[in-house]
């Protein structure tokens, strides 16, 4: 099979080849026999693992355990079309020991995968000023991180653009040269505005590292933080209330776990009457949960799969009319 369509060049820089990668193709909706798309959604997967989190051997063996397990379950579900990594790939710093264990991890995925970069996998410095601590690195050096990122996983830019059926994707990425962990740049906010007007008719799926201001309950002192939200809020809240009914804001960076009572409540996660904020949980955890999005004509369905527990939790199942 062929690709139906290129990814959208976004425009991290001018001369950023189109790369060819192992991603395959979809099927159009309407062309689908099983008469839905399935994508499966991974975030914050701090590879290896986080050891500031867990500092022992025997801890990062069972998060290993856990996570090569996950895997082996994904693998063998036999209608997942795709999967969104939603970023933080590397464990902490960035560095290019923690991608080579990200690249030898994901290229154990059995289905097509599109990616875009979290704090962890660009905002840092090569080398903490402290042991143990976090250094930002320098403008420069967060471009030349986000470059590497699009080159390494065979993406069109830091932020990209693509379609299924009559759903627009919109990929985002932390590239503005900012404080806050996740800022997208004002070149990347006015291509947002453009993307939203022309793909009017049918929900937008967003994906982003961090979430909206105010989509969860404040349950820690740094929950609706300008760090562990999406920036700027009060331009995303302009631009995205233009956004089609029924779209989907779909983040990770919270790790915010499927027990949280936050967690799938649209009380709390509707951002405005056309946006609903899913929240993804870390796969650096002793107890491992993803959601899935299953992508029909008329709607979109969102699950949530219990790795350490083999099941779904149907009372985390949501539908939004599309």
């Amino acid at each position: 099979m062929k690709r139906r369509e290129f990814l959208q060049d976004a425009g991290l820089a001018a001369g950023l080849l189109m790369l060819q990668n192992a991603l395959q193709p979809l099927e159009a909706l309407a062309g689908s026999k099983k008469g839905y798309c399935h994508i499966l959604l991974l975030s914050d997967l701090h590879l290896p693992w986080r050891d500031k989190k867990f500092p022992t051997h025997d801890e990062q063996q069972r998060i290993w355990a856990a996570k090569k397990q996950m895997l082996a379950a994904i693998n063998s579900w036999n209608d997942v079309d795709e999967a969104a990594v939603l970023g933080d790939l590397a464990s902490r710093y960035g560095w290019e020991e923690e991608f080579a264990w990200a690249d030898s991890y994901l290229e154990g995925l059995r289905m097509p995968w599109y990616a875009i970069a979290g704090n962890h996998d660009c905002a840092y410095a090569n080398k903490e000023n402290e042991p143990g601590k976090l250094k930002r690195g320098t403008c420069a050096e967060k471009q030349a991180k986000l470059l590497a990122f699009a080159r390494r996983y065979h993406l069109p830019g830091a932020y990209y653009a693509r379609s299924i059926g009559k759903y627009r994707l919109l990929y985002l990425a932390p590239d503005a040269c900012s404080n806050w962990n996740v800022e997208l740049s004002p070149k990347q906010l006015a291509w947002l505005e453009r993307e939203i007007s022309a793909h009017s008719q049918a929900p937008i799926l967003f994906f982003c590292h961090a979430p909206l201001m105010g989509t969860l309950r404040s349950y820690r002192k740094t929950i609706n933080t300008p760090d562990t939200t999406a920036q700027p809020a009060d331009k995303l809240s302009a631009i995205l209330a233009k956004c089609p009914k029924g779209s989907l804001w779909i983040s990770g960076h919270t790790h915010t776990p499927a027990s949280n009572d936050s967690f799938a409540d649209d009380r709390v996660n509707r951002f405005n009457e056309n946006l609903v904020n899913i929240h993804n949980p870390t796969i650096d955890s002793r107890h491992i949960c993803t959601n899935s999005l299953y992508l029909y004509p008329d709607k979109i369905v969102v699950r949530t799969y219990d790795h350490a527990k083999g099941t779904w939790l149907d009372k985390l199942e949501r539908v939004y009319r599309a």
